[in-house]
């Protein structure tokens, strides 16, 4: 049983770790708190102020916890799992929705929260896990390439806007050379990039199974594949679940009922990666010209009168419950083929 409990407020430089000591949810202690730098060397300091805060409380009986901000908390998350101290990182808009109403707003008075979070919510848990070597490096390529995308697109509408707007000038003429010249180079670097997802992808067996099954789906490419893969974890992620997946997306309808004044239809939630929907989106648009099964469900929701953004929205529900399937089954895309759902199977 969880005795101890670390909560962790991470930033660039540093990190602020509050520890209270509780037994169930009665704090039997006052709390202690101390500020260590984002380094190696302050993982090892943390560790050694944990074991002169518990008091003999034996290992197993600790829990760090903190936000997922991403690499800030990727250093000391890594060091704790490789020494088998159990690290629970959750959502930051979780623990911020849970504190209740709170008055101070400082680095201490966060990593307190994130602590009785933990406290109060421990055996809801999931321990983490890092990602496989290759799968960190296909995450980090596939954002840089993102990034770069960004640019490209920012450099070219600049470009677009100044060729309509001014008058022929130097400025002008100057503005568009540099714009074509910075645009040229992007498309080199982007190239590179899709190089490197093949070879990271091809140099790993369990990466190249998966890839080869969620692309011979059409409409899923190269860039759709690889997002799936790395924000599934390669499918490790989400219990296989197609639907906690539409979730994530941001596809999974949700309702809203309460008495008799509210009863909305479903609708899908804000509160999504806007990235990744837009990359299944641009797929499903895909599917819609090169799969003939999609095609007829297009047709037949929109003979019905349904909506467009509520056909295309479930095109890609289908889509990704056919996906997670795919995967299950360890079976590539057969238009003929049932993939059954997770309750079909209970």
């Amino acid at each position: 049983m969880k005795k101890i409990f670390i909560g962790i407020d991470f930033s660039k430089e540093k990190f602020d770790a509050t520890l209270i000591k509780a037994e169930g949810l009665k704090e039997c202690a006052p709390s202690a708190h101390e500020v260590f730098d984002n380094k190696t060397s302050g993982f090892r300091r943390l560790v050694k102020w944990v074991k002169a805060q518990s008091e003999g409380f034996p290992i197993d009986s600790w829990l760090f916890c903190g936000e997922n901000t991403g690499g800030y908390s990727i250093g000391l998350s890594n060091y704790l799992y490789a020494s088998a101290y159990d690290m629970w990182l959750e959502c930051a808009y979780k623990i911020k929705h849970s504190v209740g109403l709170q008055r101070v707003k400082n680095d201490k008075a966060d990593s307190r929260a994130i602590a009785e979070y933990a406290m109060r919510n421990h055996d809801k848990m999931i321990p983490y896990k890092p990602q496989s070597a290759s799968l960190t490096c296909l995450r980090e390529i596939f954002l840089y390439r993102h990034s770069l995308v960004r640019q490209r697109v920012s450099l070219q509408v600049r470009r677009d806007e100044k060729r309509l707007t001014q008058e022929k000038s130097d400025v002008r003429a100057f503005m568009s050379f540099t714009s074509k010249h910075l645009i040229t180079e992007v498309n080199k670097a982007i190239a590179k990039c899709d190089q490197k997802i093949k070879d990271i992808i091809a140099a790993d067996d369990e990466l190249r199974e998966i890839f080869d099954i969620i692309t011979s789906m059409p409409g899923i490419g190269i860039q759709n594949a690889t997002c799936l893969m790395v924000y599934t974890d390669n499918f490790q992620k989400f219990d296989m679940n197609a639907r906690k997946i539409g979730c994530y997306y941001g596809i999974a309808p949700f309702g809203r009922q309460s008495g008799t004044s509210v009863n909305s239809r479903p609708q899908v939630s804000p509160f999504a990666n806007r990235m990744i929907k837009s990359l299944l989106s641009q797929a499903a648009l895909a599917a819609i010209r090169f799969d003939m099964n999609v095609y007829n469900y297009y047709q037949r929701l929109k003979e019905r009168g349904k909506h467009p953004l509520l056909i295309h929205n479930n095109i890609k529900n289908k889509m990704l419950h056919a996906l997670v399937a795919m995967v299950r089954d360890r079976v590539k895309y057969n238009p003929d083929y049932v993939y059954r759902t997770n309750k079909e199977i209970a």
